[in-house]
């Protein structure tokens, strides 16, 4: 078949898989039939129409492979939703979906590569000052602190405001630095005139510290290279300033609104001195950027319990980079870092009767998989299985009826406190062994909101209220402005928030794609060194597919902003290519 035939024939196949999806998906769409596929089939003639560059941008086999996942997981979510039955029907129509939509990835996946290649984010005026970028977002911020005053406490916050108080036990379920900061700040507010000005200085220092952490961000990273232009890094500032995503993250008491900034700050320098020792080809990193190293992944290690697994894996990367030329500066952050981390959680804590963060919260996806088990194969345990559950449970035999697949408190609850961890685990591979398959779809039904990147985002307007799980009683915070207005404010916000070339910018499953493009193409170009910076963002896809919720904008949050300054990192890269 010649190049046209071939070409025909693929759009036929996406525009069919295409149009399957929607029947699979049980959409009623008979009154815009015509209005809503004739834009898809023309955007799929395009996509095949559009001419695309010769040259080798990244390796086709691995495109095609992450077309084909990302087309696998695309129909898998849609089965698992709409509680399809697997039949010859189905497997046939399954079939033809992830071809076609492996076709279509694949090759708007080179168009998106290829535009960005042909895009210019430079401009005659580079960069944006910290100061201007700092008082763009602190501007946005006010105008969404003013209906919410004196702030807002998220559910989390209210048990560490308890612990800090001494009305529960003192643990590091929540980190404790955060729960010390935290009840700290409040504390001198409360001393200096009551509980609402408590939250209000803490709301208030909190905003500061992350309008300070974002604009140096923008500005810092608006200057690399060329730099960006001055308009792009002024709308990129407004948007940060107005957009939900982290105005209500940063006025609102809870850990998240800095463990954001913080992670934002760390993968930023992480991009400043990968380019100064790749693109810049310095020989080493003075003081002050080293200080600013240990700083930001200290904070990202003491602000999230499992932080450390987005900080040391860049670090070990950096020891081995150009032949090891810089190994003495990274080891030494890395041996810094792990000794100040590993001594404050092994050594300080238990001398301050601080408890360590229980054991049960590292199982939550064994416990998922263990329950679907017992949900679907109740009979399939023998009997010494069934003594070694109820040693690691409480009533196992009721883990398949409180099974949700998507959040693993109700069965995480269950574990016994004093769970032998090895002996649970021996069994649960061997259950695993003889049912791999109720494993693997208890794994994709609990975690596929992190990176099936189709769905509404989320944001983070839901923090904008004082929430009432676990509110202490001894404290009494309430709004001045009356709730109507919030709730107005609340639901514009959403509203505007939900339009989707605005969501879209929220996603953060769909960061991780942009994320995994840019990586296939900077690796294939310069190799892995310069992908680096990149590796916090997917070792918080693998902490997310680990976490007891699907889908939790606290947790998987932080890429959104990171994804923005690895954009700008990928353009002055693929400058360097054009140069």
């Amino acid at each position: 078949m010649n190049s046209k035939t071939i070409t025909y024939f693929k759009i036929a196949v996406v525009e069919i898989s295409l149009w399957l999806i929607f029947v699979l998906q049980g959409a009623n769409l008979d009154n815009v039939y015509f209005l809503f596929y004739l834009p898809l089939l023309f955007t799929a003639c395009f996509i095949f129409v559009s001419p695309i560059s010769r040259e080798k941008l990244f390796n086709k086999y691995v495109g095609y492979f992450f077309s084909f996942l990302l087309s696998s997981v695309t129909l898998w979510k849609i089965a698992i939703d709409n509680k399809m039955t697997v039949n010859w029907s189905f497997v046939v129509e399954s079939v033809l979906c992830v071809f076609g939509l492996t076709l279509f990835f694949e090759r708007l996946f080179h168009i998106v590569i290829q535009f960005t290649f042909n895009s210019n984010i430079t401009g005659k005026t580079n960069g944006i000052s910290w100061n201007l970028s700092f008082s763009l977002i602190v501007l946005g911020w006010l105008i969404y602190l003013f209906p919410f005053l004196p702030g807002n406490i998220a559910g989390d916050a209210n048990f560490q405001l308890t612990q800090f108080f001494g009305y529960a036990p003192m643990t590091n379920h929540h980190p404790y630095l955060s729960t010390l900061f935290e009840g700290g700040v409040f504390r001198i507010g409360q001393t200096i005139v009551n509980d609402n000005f408590g939250l209000f200085l803490y709301v208030f220092i909190q905003l500061l510290i992350c309008a300070t952490i974002y604009s140096f961000c923008i500005s810092k990273v608006s200057k690399l290279g060329t730099g960006v232009s001055r308009k792009l890094a002024i709308i990129f500032s407004l948007f940060i300033g107005l957009a939900p995503y982290w105005s209500f993250a940063s006025e609102t008491l809870h850990k998240d609104g800095l463990f954001l900034a913080f992670f934002a700050l760390y993968v930023t320098v992480l991009i400043l001195i990968t380019s100064k020792l790749l693109v810049k080809k310095a020989s080493k990193i003075n003081r002050k950027e080293f200080l600013i190293l240990v700083l930001s992944g200290l904070l990202v290690c003491f602000w999230r319990n499992d932080g450390v697994y987005m900080v040391i894996p860049p670090l070990i990367c950096l020891v081995f980079v150009e032949k090891r030329k810089y190994w003495k500066q990274f080891l030494i952050t890395l041996t810094l870092i792990l000794s100040i981390y590993i001594g404050f959680n092994r050594v300080l804590l238990p001398i301050m009767h601080v408890a360590p963060t229980e054991e049960r919260e590292a199982l939550s996806l064994p416990v998922q998989q263990t329950a679907r088990y017992l949900k679907y194969y109740p009979n399939d345990i023998s009997r010494s299985e069934r003594k070694e559950l109820a040693e690691a449970f409480t009533k196992p035999s009721q883990l398949g009826k409180i099974y949700n697949p998507s959040i693993s408190d109700p069965v995480k609850s269950r574990l016994r406190g004093h769970v032998n961890a090895k002996t649970y685990l021996k069994l649960w591979l061997k259950m695993g062994l003889r049912h791999p398959l109720v494993y693997l779809n208890a794994t994709f039904a609990g975690t596929n909101e992190y990176y099936v990147p189709w769905g509404k985002a989320p944001n983070f307007s839901w923090a904008g209220a004082m929430s009432n799980w676990s509110k202490p009683t001894f404290l009494h915070t309430h709004y001045y402005i009356p709730a109507y207005i919030r709730w107005n404010f609340t639901k514009l916000v959403n509203k505007v928030s939900d339009f989707p070339l605005i969501n879209i910018l929220f996603s953060f499953s769909m960061s991780f794609w942009l994320c995994l493009l840019m990586v296939l193409v900077l690796w294939n170009l310069y190799g892995f060194k310069y992908v680096i910076p990149f590796v916090p963002v997917f070792m918080n896809l693998l902490v997310c597919i680990a976490s007891p919720v699907n889908g939790m904008t606290r947790y998987a949050g932080c890429v959104v902003f990171a994804t923005f300054i690895l954009i700008t990192y990928y353009f002055l890269l693929l400058g360097m290519k054009k140069g």
